[in-house]
């Protein structure tokens, strides 16, 4: 069993991983991979986005690199052409290697593609406040970097009306305990 599990920007998505992960599944961050895409193909992303992204040791730094391409569209789009491709072939092949029930964590499921890869798709959802205040906390951002991020990730999730019919929304609005039930219960719905 192939579980996508996806939300917003700061929705809540690596604790719901975690929890699912403490269950028994094996847990494939593909934010994760796409920082080993990052660090792989370096003279890729400095063709494409200058050596003002590099850190003092010479790799790409996430965070400079994050402040370019979430303040423009279309650099973020050249970005995930370097990014996507790759990280769909490393999650591809940890799936085909992988026994038991998998978690697919991924912002982009959707945008990437991830999505055609899961047998079940779980949506973290989270008011909007939370978000804004967990980014803030999280981050070490300023509030309009946090806003750009939110907004730049406005239409990673289809409307519902697009969704696979077996796509579970969760809500977090609540404590750990809440989020750990509602999570447990959205994947027993799926075994």
């Amino acid at each position: 069993m192939i579980i996508g599990l996806c939300g917003k920007y700061c929705s809540g998505k690596s604790e719901a991983a975690g929890i699912l992960g403490e269950a028994g599944f094996r847990v494939i961050d593909v934010d994760g991979l796409g920082h080993e895409v990052l660090a792989e193909r370096p003279d890729e992303v400095t063709a494409a986005f200058g050596e003002r992204i590099l850190g003092p040791n010479g790799a790409v730094d996430r965070k400079k690199l994050g402040g370019i391409v979430f303040a423009d569209s279309a650099k973020l789009k050249t970005l995930e052409a370097i990014v996507h491709p790759r990280v769909r072939e490393k999650t591809a092949a940890l799936l085909e290697a992988s026994r038991g029930p998998v978690v697919v964590h991924a912002a982009l499921l959707f945008s990437g593609g991830l999505d055609k890869l899961c047998d079940h798709i779980i949506i973290i959802e989270a008011p909007l406040l939370d978000r804004i205040n967990r980014g803030l906390a999280r981050d070490s951002l300023g509030i309009m970097a946090v806003f750009r991020r939110i907004w730049k990730q406005r239409a990673l999730i289809p409307q519902s009306s697009y969704l696979p019919a077996d796509t579970i929304t969760v809500r977090n609005s609540g404590t750990r305990k809440e989020l750990r039930e509602a999570v447990l219960k959205a994947a027993a719905r799926f075994t």
